[in-house]
């Protein structure tokens, strides 16, 4: 065992240690998370539900598999902040149907042109001026590209096991359900690749970079709340391309 994987090993056997070392990562998490989540939301509360994913997380991870913990971590926090917030059902039946009316003008427009729509075709589609447009878009910039439940899953000997675990190397998992993972993200792939290019920088500042929505408006030049709408642009036209139901 190398001297890396034998402190991670203590790390992980230590849950004062892990906290110690993660805590910064979860409260990442969680304040990038607030930024699209009602008032009623409490940060205390979802930083709590990350500490329990990465206490999850550590029992779950199997240190045998190529897969860094640090990275298993991440997505074991956030995803169980997400799963927080689905308890909650905090998206209004008004905004969802919102959402879904967005996605079916985005596939529309996209069939017709054969072609990223624009705004201004998306807006007059809709029967709608730009500004309003863009209203519905603030309305609906607490969606996410993909949730936990849209991705490929399986029945295990005790609950479901998710993309998560596959990162994990669950043994429970043959190649098959591998293979449908691959799938999923091929596809994703596929979808992020037809995004116009401003979307496709935004994606790429903003999830890859790790930038906040305040240095991603530096960096493009616009306002914070411009990027904003885009990116729920983004996610929408992304969740189209996937053929994603619009609800929580």
């Amino acid at each position: 065992m190398t001297a890396h994987a034998y402190e991670e090993h203590a790390i992980l056997n230590n849950p004062d240690a892990l906290l110690k070392e993660y805590l910064p990562m979860i409260r990442y998490h969680a304040d990038q998370l607030m930024r699209r989540t009602p008032a009623s939301i409490e940060l205390d509360d979802m930083i709590d539900a990350g500490v329990l994913g990465l206490l999850d997380g550590a029992q779950r991870f199997d240190a045998s598999k190529e897969v860094m913990f640090k990275t298993f971590a991440a997505y074991r926090v956030r995803g169980a902040m997400i799963d927080y917030l689905r308890a909650f059902d905090w998206m209004p039946r008004g905004l969802r149907d919102t959402s879904k009316s967005l996605q079916g003008a985005f596939q529309e427009l996209e069939q017709k042109y054969g072609r990223p729509a624009e705004e201004a075709e998306i807006a007059a589609f809709l029967e709608l001026d730009l500004e309003s447009y863009r209203q519905k878009l603030d309305q609906v910039r607490s969606m996410s590209v993909v949730y936990f439940d849209d991705l490929p899953s399986v029945r295990g000997d005790d609950d479901d096991l998710h993309i998560l675990d596959v990162m994990a190397g669950s043994h429970e998992l043959g190649p098959e359900y591998q293979t449908e993972v691959g799938q999923f993200i091929g596809n994703l792939a596929d979808a992020i690749a037809k995004l116009p290019k401003r979307e496709a920088v935004l994606i790429s500042l903003y999830y890859y970079e790790e930038l906040t929505m305040k240095e991603v408006a530096l960096v493009l030049d616009l306002t914070e709340s411009r990027v904003s709408q885009l990116h729920s642009q983004m996610v929408t036209r992304l969740r189209g391309y996937l053929k994603l139901d619009m609800g929580l």
